[in-house]
């Protein structure tokens, strides 16, 4: 009996409660082992949909352990664990729960296959010289030389620090781009897709500022209580001394969200409402959002809002859009919605960022979209497929 075979009679035993305790255990050690293969189940599975969402969810909440960024809540979304991969085929370690489950999966895409995106930057100088650097490095150190994170040189002669606090330098990304930086006092950035930052040439001996557009993750080197790191992003303000924090920016969101991994940040409205806006420490765990009704504080799984950082997308409780939005900055595609796609189908899970665009679109096809690609535009134009 190949393993795959004996997957299916293990699930199906789960299901009609005939399972024993070995069993199970033999079950959860082969869904470990095979998490990110392969896998399918008969499409027989599915035959009762309501009761079959029921019964899923009293196993996982009698048998299955919760893995860490599983969730049970209770409404009308149900979970999908061990138990609910009879549904999915899906190859990259996602879990997805919706209200309007299909039957069937495509799971052949028929899409031009998009690459990821990867270390691609422009590098403003304070004279206003542009600099593309270079793909095959990942970051860049402002010291008293300007070089790549292994010591090269960026420029054939080497550049001497501009040490005017005056004068601004600039770093960019594209869509699906990133980078990282050291920035003069020893602080760490790492740029997220379609993002800038705009720092001094070098830092004044009673002030650190750097302005952000789009997302990146920061750790801020402490040097002294008298001279804090602010970073200014939109309207608002983040005052910190020495902490790990992601501030996410970009123009197209309703919000901007500052989430506290390390240490403590003060995030208020900008400099210039200061008097009038109520200040927020934040400490680790908590997240500010800032929006035009105000700024409010809610406790997250700070690595759903890291996890770009370290190379992967990391869903929870994300709508289609939020993941395709994600999706279009990191692979340089533009989404056009021919139809409304609703905010029903919620996503929980992670998926690696150096997949192909169309093995990441995988997680979407089993949601009653249709997916089409639009040249030369590169467009991602999501029909809703029902009743077509």
């Amino acid at each position: 009996m190949t393993d795959n075979k004996r997957y299916q009679e293990l699930a199906s035993k789960w299901l009609n409660g005939t399972i024993t305790e070995d069993e199970k255990s033999e079950f959860r050690a082969w869904y470990n082992a095979h998490v990110d293969d392969q896998f399918e189940l008969p499409l027989s599975f599915a035959n009762n949909e309501e009761e079959l969402k029921s019964r899923i969810l009293t196993k996982i909440r009698e048998n299955v352990k919760q893995e860490s960024f599983y969730t049970v809540k209770p409404r009308l979304r149900w979970a999908i664990g061990i138990a609910a991969s009879l549904f999915l085929v899906l190859s990259i370690g996602v879990y997805l729960r919706y209200g309007n489950m299909q039957q069937t999966i495509d799971r052949q895409l028929t899409e031009e296959d998009v690459q990821p995106g990867g270390n691609r930057a422009t590098l403003m100088l304070a004279d206003g010289r542009v600099i593309d650097l270079s793909a095959n490095q990942s970051g860049i150190v402002i010291g008293d030389e300007l070089t790549y994170g292994d010591g090269s040189a960026i420029l054939e002669h080497e550049l001497q620090p501009q040490g005017d606090p005056s004068r601004f330098m600039g770093i960019s990304t594209p869509k699906g781009g990133q980078y990282q930086i050291v920035l003069p006092d020893g602080s760490k950035v790492w740029l997220n897709s379609a993002s800038s930052l705009t720092y001094p040439a070098a830092f004044s001996q009673d002030k650190r500022e750097v302005t952000l557009e789009g997302e990146a993750y920061f750790e801020v080197k402490r040097i002294s209580p008298n001279i804090p790191f602010k970073v200014i992003s939109g309207g608002q303000v983040v005052e910190v001394l020495g902490t790990r924090f992601n501030i996410n920016a970009y123009k197209d969101e309703v919000a901007i969200k500052t989430t506290l991994v390390e240490g403590s940040v003060a995030v208020h409205r900008n400099a210039t409402e200061r008097q009038v806006a109520k200040e927020m420490i934040l400490v680790p765990g908590e997240q500010a959002v800032l929006t035009d009704k105000g700024l409010q504080v809610n406790k997250v799984d700070t690595e759903a809002f890291t996890a770009w950082k370290d190379g992967y997308f990391y869903f929870h409780d994300a709508t289609i859009r939020s993941v395709l939005k994600e999706f279009g900055r990191w692979y340089d595609v533009d989404i056009q919605y021919e139809k409304d796609v609703g905010d029903s189908d919620l996503f929980v899970g992670k998926i690696p960022r150096e997949v192909s665009l169309a093995t990441a679109l995988q997680v979407i096809k089993g949601t009653g979209v249709r997916i089409d690609f639009r040249e030369p535009q590169r467009l991602v134009i999501i029909k809703d497929s029902i009743g077509d």
